[in-house]
């Protein structure tokens, strides 16, 4: 299937989407991996889901879909079983000509093989229109399992830091979920006053005590430059962020090896490292 991903890569380099240095870098992770061209580049985070999806609009001079604001078609959806769908990642969205004709949403419309495969399957003439990989996955849950999709897809425990809007001017606008998917924090506004207030008051009492101590104590002085998350959020945040502490705590862990082992082996001196903490 490598001439249809060059051919997706080729519209997306063309349209100044993505470079060939990224495309190449792309292209690497889906022939060790594997996986749809479109969701690796969104991924990898050089380029929205919907720049993507517009561009391969406009490069194949295909229909672009907003599957939010779909009808749901009981009848595309009897033609498709939810497993294909996901499996291939395609949304029916609807019957034309009687049932003669399926409109059949892909990220990728150049993936002929899919496309013959829904033909017999369904037994209709197919359309394809271009949705993109999220778009299509949220269309399925909603309207073949009837779930609201989730915004934070993560293994339990865990909370991700995701930016929730792409709107001009709102560079701040990111939001800590929770499993549910509710909303910890919206804004990183909304932390940083309290955060950075915190830092100064722990930084300044570093400084107080630097000066003596064994390399122990100077390493428990930079890894306490981070609050503690007990002394900033409320009880009801610390109950939504825990899986945040732990993952800070695992940070501060490797840190503290790292640090430890440089001062054992010589290359760090514990004078330098105190004098580079105070400044």
């Amino acid at each position: 299937m490598a001439a249809p991903r060059n051919r997706i890569g080729d519209i997306l380099v063309k349209a100044r989407v993505i470079d060939e240095m990224q495309l190449r870098s792309a292209l690497a992770q889906h022939d060790q991996w594997g996986g749809r061209l479109t969701r690796i580049i969104s991924d990898m985070g050089l380029a929205t889901e919907d720049t993507l999806t517009q561009a391969i609009s406009q490069g194949l001079g295909v229909q672009r879909v907003q599957l939010s604001t779909v009808t749901k078609d009981v009848g595309a959806l009897a033609r498709m079983e939810v497993g294909f769908a996901e499996q291939k990642g395609v949304f029916p969205v609807s019957l034309r000509d009687n049932g003669k004709t399926l409109m059949l949403a892909m990220a990728d419309p150049t993936d002929l093989q899919t496309i013959d495969q829904v033909a017999a399957r369904s037994r209709t003439r197919v359309i394809p229109v271009v949705a993109g990989d999220q778009e299509i996955q949220h269309a399925i849950l909603r309207h073949y399992r009837n779930q609201d999709p989730v915004v934070a897809t993560h293994a339990p425990g865990d909370q991700s830091t995701r930016r929730s809007s792409s709107i001009p001017g709102e560079t701040n606008e990111f939001k800590i979920v929770d499993m549910s998917g509710k909303t910890v924090v919206k804004h990183i506004g909304d932390i940083a006053p309290r955060m950075a207030a915190e830092n100064a008051r722990q930084a300044a009492a570093a400084s107080a005590r630097a000066g003596a101590g064994s390399a122990a104590d100077l390493l428990d002085e930079i890894l306490s430059t981070s609050p503690s998350p007990a002394e900033v959020f409320s009880p009801e945040e610390m109950q939504r962020l825990q899986a945040v502490q732990v993952n800070q705590e695992k940070s501060s862990k490797i840190l503290r090896a790292l640090l430890e082992l440089l001062l054992e082996k010589g290359t760090l001196q514990q004078k330098e490292l105190a004098s580079r903490m105070r400044s």
